[in-house]
């Protein structure tokens, strides 16, 4: 893990900034492909829509980090469990180790069928998506405790 939270923080940030941009290189490319019924809307609505996504979503995704990584301890360790804290350690990896494991799974089943370059983008997407909550995983589960008194 990283010395400090500033990683997993420009990690945020990218993930939120490029899926719009994702969409903005994808859509042509299926437009162009001849896959879409030309009767059908048009790729302005996903296109346009993923910036109101990513707008929707900022809030939600600075606040998970900002909940796991306000009290970042640097030796923090990626599989981080601490029988000291076992609610808040089986909790987090149920949810964000569990998320994470899907969607690793998950990129490399769509990496298994030969298709068009411009697919693989949504797995490499979502592979960004795997380090991402296993960092919040274990920062949240490696906190600094906080002594009163």
């Amino acid at each position: 893990m990283p010395a400090t939270a500033r990683p997993l923080w420009i990690l945020t940030a990218f993930l939120l900034a490029v899926f719009p941009i994702l969409n903005f290189v994808y859509w042509p490319q299926v437009l162009g492909s001849g896959q879409l019924q030309p009767d059908g809307d048009n790729i302005g609505i996903p296109m346009y829509g993923s910036v109101l996504i990513a707008i929707i979503a900022l809030p939600f995704a600075i606040g998970i980090a900002g909940l796991c990584l306000r009290r970042y301890n640097q030796p923090v360790r990626l599989t981080a469990y601490r029988r000291d804290r076992p609610f808040r350690s089986a909790l987090t990896t149920i949810f964000l180790g569990g998320a994470g494991f899907v969607l690793m799974l998950g990129s490399i089943a769509q990496l298994v069928h030969p298709l068009p370059w411009y697919e693989y983008l949504w797995p490499a997407y979502t592979a960004l998506w795997v380090p991402w909550m296993f960092g919040l995983r274990a920062a949240f589960i490696e906190q600094d405790t906080v002594v009163i008194g």
